[in-house]
């Protein structure tokens, strides 16, 4: 049986590469796009080559940044227009496949095995691929080419930017045994300190442990990271109907100042819950298990969830659960344990309107009328706007939040936090 051949595309630079696009100019400056300082979002989120050989990194603070290259170019971030490009590259890859696997808006992996009668070996459809972007959009990629995922995405890495790096079965143990296990997917900052502790420290150290051994700290990951860096990756690329799948609808920010008290934890879970909720119904989703993930004043993160008797998408009965998982985790002392950050998300999920039994202990009738309350709701802010309409639990708060800064996604998958 014939090995696959798996591309895995990396746009170089993503974000600030589109900002030069649309502004010339820039191309003679150090460029960076950032969040807003104000909103304790201050940190790099792209930069451009000239601003990376100054040293500039991606999660430096802005005066960092300032202050490693002066004179740097400081753009906030239009991500609308970054989302425009995503799918104007991903078009290019259905080109020459059907079986793409989005990871993030400017990475992918593609399974070229069938399309190599067509458009080449897997080298030549990456620098295709890579000509085809470059040519058509002006933005760069770099390519891994190799028989399975993981060595795919480490091959991208290698080389940047607009460079094609391929990983054989006869070159692998030259390449990628000598990197640093820190560049494996799925390790994370507290399992590459227990890996380091077991004296493991490149990937070709991990493909030697016996995972038997390993398990005891990790679990069951361990044989799936062991067989990662051994080159068994048997993972399939999902097939673009897959990568469709909403998996959980989730919403979360940093907020202008820690909360101290129950009362701001509250609102700011409202609000997020409200927003989840709406783009639960727009998408025709309920779900049947509420997370929340609370970031404190240290950066640590935590979180836990609550299953749901009826599935909901209803931001009334999202932040109720929300609750009950805070104070199962914080306690009441808001005051003793700021919170800078937090995230609600929905997840096991389900479509349509989910026919269910009456039950008074779970209040079906109470659900339902929420539901045809929330769709009126969506009904007026269709019409009349966002800001006409507001609950009055929101009244007075003093989050200092609005909804342009909440970070908004829908997860196909959790990753270790980093």
């Amino acid at each position: 049986m014939n090995d696959r051949v798996i591309l895995h595309c990396d746009l170089n630079n993503f974000f600030a590469s589109v900002e030069i696009i649309l502004d010339p100019s820039l191309r003679e400056h150090a460029v960076a796009v950032c969040g807003d300082p104000e909103v304790r979002k201050g940190i790099v989120l792209a930069k451009c080559e000239r601003a990376k050989k100054a040293g500039v990194r991606t999660g430096d603070a802005v005066w960092m940044a300032e202050q490693k290259c002066p004179g740097i170019k400081i753009i906030k971030p239009q991500h609308n227009l970054y989302s425009h490009y995503s799918r104007r590259v991903r078009e290019i890859y259905y080109r020459f496949t059907d079986l793409i696997e989005p990871f993030g808006i400017d990475e992918a992996w593609l399974d070229v095995t069938g399309s190599q009668k067509l458009f080449g070996s897997g080298p030549e459809i990456a620098d295709k691929i890579r000509q085809t972007v470059r040519d058509e959009l002006g933005l760069t990629i770099s390519v891994g080419v190799s028989w399975n995922k993981t060595y795919a995405k480490l091959g991208s890495d290698i080389k940047k930017p607009d460079a094609v790096t391929v990983i054989t079965r006869d070159n692998y143990r030259d390449v990628i045994f000598p990197l640093p296990v820190s560049d494996m997917l799925f390790v994370g900052r507290r399992t590459l300190k227990t890996l380091n502790q077991l004296n493991v420290h490149t990937i070709g150290d991990l493909s030697r442990v016996d995972a038997d051994l390993l398990s005891a700290r990790f679990g069951i990951t361990a044989y799936k990271l062991v067989h990662m860096a051994a080159g068994m990756d048997t993972d399939p690329v999902s097939p673009a109907t897959a990568a469709d799948t909403v998996k959980s609808v989730g919403n979360g920010t940093t907020v202008p100042r820690d909360m101290t008290t129950r009362a701001e934890i509250f609102q700011l879970i409202y609000i997020l819950a409200e927003e989840v909720a709406t783009r639960l119904r727009k998408k025709c989703l309920r779900g049947r298990t509420v997370s929340l993930s609370i970031r404190d004043a240290n950066l640590a993160w935590c979180g836990a969830q609550e299953s749901i008797a009826i599935p909901t998408s209803n931001q009334q009965t999202i932040t109720e659960s929300a609750m009950h998982v805070f104070d199962r985790l914080w306690g009441t002392n808001v005051n003793i344990r700021p919170v800078r950050g937090l995230r609600v998300a929905v997840s096991n999920l389900i479509e349509g309107v989910c026919p269910t039994q009456l039950d008074m202990f779970h209040m079906t009738e109470a659900e339902d009328t929420l539901s045809k309350f929330s769709a009126l709701f969506d009904k007026i802010r269709i019409k009349h706007g966002t800001e006409k309409l507001a609950f009055g639990t929101l009244m007075g708060s003093q989050v200092g939040l609005d909804f342009e800064v909440l970070d908004k996604y829908d997860e196909e998958k959790e990753t270790e936090e980093e």
